[in-house]
């Protein structure tokens, strides 16, 4: 390609599948109690969903401290299923892109996410499965936009940072991949993404 990108680097929640957070009280019985904000909130002033994306801890850790964080009783499967239901289908239109990505360079995913989100996403998502390798937070012990996720990156790649087009549906994401020196987009769509990559 005369861009000379090398490599494309996709995130996965709201690029290769959809995210519907609110699906996880509702799944759970228990959204008449909480909003879908107020959970979210409850979970970042806890650090719990921050040190489950890190790896710091496991399903089994995450699911017991967050009954004892919410103060509820829940069977370790239901919560589970829970969980899991936050993560949609794939994106419509993104296996193509994918597709058409990898004819012309590597293609990888890097992602905030943790193994029980990763691994129903693998059922959810025929893109991932073009992929070459999957960059994960809670393998790597580190979290976007910490610059260190994409120089990690970018190492394992093994291509300069110039030569690597990362695509995130995430403002800040994005801003801390510049900074690092990769070329990126921020995801609106996959119409939008088709026809940035087409100028590549």
């Amino acid at each position: 390609m005369s861009s000379g990108v090398k490599a494309f680097v996709f995130d996965l929640g709201n690029v290769i599948v959809d995210l519907h957070l609110d699906r996880f009280l509702p799944t759970l019985g228990l959204d008449h109690q909480w909003s879908t904000e107020e959970a979210l909130k409850i979970y970042e002033q806890s650090g719990l969903s921050r040190d489950f994306e890190l790896g710091n801890i496991s399903f089994d850790e995450f699911y017991q401290k967050s009954c004892e964080v919410f103060k509820i009783s829940v069977e370790r499967g239901k919560f589970l299923k829970a969980w899991n239901s936050i993560i949609g289908n794939e994106k419509e239109g993104i296996s193509g892109l994918v597709e058409s990505c990898a004819e012309k360079a590597p293609v990888y995913l890097l992602s905030n996410t943790n193994e029980p989100h990763y691994r129903w996403s693998l059922n959810q998502a025929p893109a991932l499965h073009k992929m070459e390798e999957h960059f994960l937070s809670y393998e790597l012990n580190l979290l976007k936009p910490d610059p260190r996720i994409y120089t990690e990156t970018v190492e394992r790649i093994g291509f300069p940072a110039e030569n690597l087009f990362f695509i995130d549906d995430r403002e800040d994401n994005i801003a801390s991949a510049l900074q690092v020196g990769l070329n990126a987009v921020q995801f609106k769509n996959a119409e939008q993404l088709k026809q940035v990559l087409e100028i590549l």
